[in-house]
């Protein structure tokens, strides 16, 4: 179990944690937790159970620790830099409509 810097799904800030990433896991920058549905690569809320894994069990709370035995943590916007081009590429798009 080697710990690997990733970056939080949710706030982008550097984590240094081990896989299997455990229950109790949160991000020391937004505090929210980490093994959740909101943070797993798994979690679509166009799918059913709002989970791409089939064999995943329902979980009632998306943002909170669970027990799923699936979980991934999501790399999904972790890039801080990708987060920055985003925002810009919004900013451009709503100055582009501005006076419409």
């Amino acid at each position: 179990m080697n710990a690997k810097t990733r970056h939080c799904p949710l706030c982008g800030g550097g984590i240094d944690i081990a896989d299997p990433i455990p229950r109790a896991a949160s991000c020391p920058h937004c505090h929210k937790d980490l093994h959740a549905c909101h943070t797993c690569c798994f979690h679509d809320p166009a799918a059913h159970n709002q989970c791409r894994e089939p064999k995943a069990e329902f979980q009632r709370t998306r943002d909170r620790g669970n027990f799923c035995d699936l979980f991934e943590l999501s790399t999904q916007g972790s890039d801080p830099e990708n987060a920055d081009r985003e925002e810009k590429r919004q900013t451009q798009l709503d100055d582009l409509f501005k006076n419409f």
